[in-house]
């Protein structure tokens, strides 16, 4: 495995959230929020390109197989390097940035983030790029005079289906913690919202009651904003599509991981239901990649609020029917959450945060990954 920190020295005395994709020509793009800490006026969104290189052996009897993997050649990455550039601040907002996400669509890159001191009432900018080079436009609302809270992905990128529409996860964290899918049919440039998901669990005082008798302590809490300590529900979704069917899941309160799945590409969700996977109320991430498996980052921890370490990998099955964990990234002590995952031809990448530090990416090729799984390649 290659694993690297991202920046040389970083620009604030806070980093976190980061969103990392790959682009058409080969390179990555990170980006994350740093400020002085989550949810301070100064946090602003901040960028870096990698261009990693591979040192590649082919071996030519393996043409003729697959690694039930990656649809493609076997091939695997002797040695990586990837030089990543100084960190560049894209943004300039009166309010603290939040949750950068990123859409390659076409040639252009898609920048969503929200941006408000307080997380109830974010509002979504999104910005445009060239995918080489990168020169950003400026930032403007995703949907024009909302305030409902936030509106398009809030965490993790969106998908493109077959059908060319685009689904991403949103969120609301108000009293209760509700989820939803935003979708939109005009390549994003406008949006239509499903229904709310939530649990029904909250059973918290109206506004300007008592507060719950043993509310939760931040001295024992990750350092993020103490608006987050009280809430309950189902926050933050990924999403996923498999043979027409499109998938959810969603960081919760509950300990674990809840699902939803849509028949009709996002407009209609079943109930949200618990899953096996454990969930520490913290962000994570699933991708599938073109073979059809499904890889999913977190830290695999049960409880509200708990540890943020290890982290680890897991494969899936299409349907998320059955996971299994292959890999830990991450597994002393410290923080090494919100990750996200992308994948080239060589392999498997995943950034997260570092300790709130840095922002750290690690590297696995295919054939790793398979080791790691003890297939047996034939």
């Amino acid at each position: 495995m290659f694993k690297q920190l991202i920046c040389k020295s970083l620009p604030t005395a806070m980093c976190h959230g980061s969103c990392l994709t790959a682009l058409p020509n080969g390179s990555l793009l990170c980006v994350w929020f740093g400020g002085s800490r989550e949810g301070a006026a100064d946090t602003e969104i901040y960028y870096s390109v990698g261009r990693p290189r591979y040192s590649v052996k082919r071996d030519k009897e393996q043409d003729r197989y697959r690694d039930h993997i990656h649809d493609g050649h076997v091939e695997e990455a002797i040695s990586v390097t990837c030089e990543w550039t100084e960190p560049v601040c894209v943004t300039n907002m009166p309010e603290a940035c939040w949750n950068p996400v990123l859409l390659v669509q076409h040639e252009h890159v898609l920048l969503f983030f929200k941006t408000g001191n307080r997380i109830a009432d974010w509002k979504t900018m999104v910005m445009l790029s060239r995918a080489d080079p990168i020169y950003w436009g400026q930032p403007r609302p995703l949907v024009a005079g909302d305030s409902s809270g936030g509106r398009g992905p809030v965490r993790t990128k969106p998908v493109i289906l077959p059908s060319g529409r685009i689904c991403a996860g949103g969120s609301l964290e108000r009293r209760d913690w509700l989820s939803f899918c935003d979708y939109s049919d005009t390549y994003g440039i406008s949006w239509n919202r499903s229904a709310l998901l939530g649990l029904n669990l909250l059973n918290l005082p109206d506004e300007g009651e008592a507060a719950p008798e043993t509310p939760l302590d931040p001295e024992f809490l990750p350092p993020i904003s103490s608006q987050s300590f009280n809430g309950r529900g189902v926050i933050q979704p990924v999403l996923w599509q498999d043979k027409g069917r499109l998938h959810m899941y969603m960081r919760s309160t509950e300990g674990y991981i809840y699902s939803s799945v849509s028949d009709d590409e996002g407009q209609h969700w079943t109930n949200p239901q618990q899953t096996e996977l454990y969930n520490n109320n913290s962000g994570f991430d699933v991708i599938r990649t073109p073979g059809g498996r499904l890889f999913m980052a977190c830290n695999p921890v049960k409880g509200n609020w708990g540890a943020r370490t290890p982290l680890a990998l897991f494969m899936g099955r299409e349907d998320g029917s059955r996971w299994e964990m292959f890999f830990r990234v991450e597994k002393g002590e410290g923080e090494f959450s919100y990750p996200s995952l992308t994948y080239t031809f060589n392999g498997l990448w995943v950034s997260y945060t570092y300790n709130r530090e840095n922002i750290a990416v690690a590297f696995l090729t295919w054939r790793e990954i398979a080791q790691c799984r003890k297939f047996r390649i034939v």
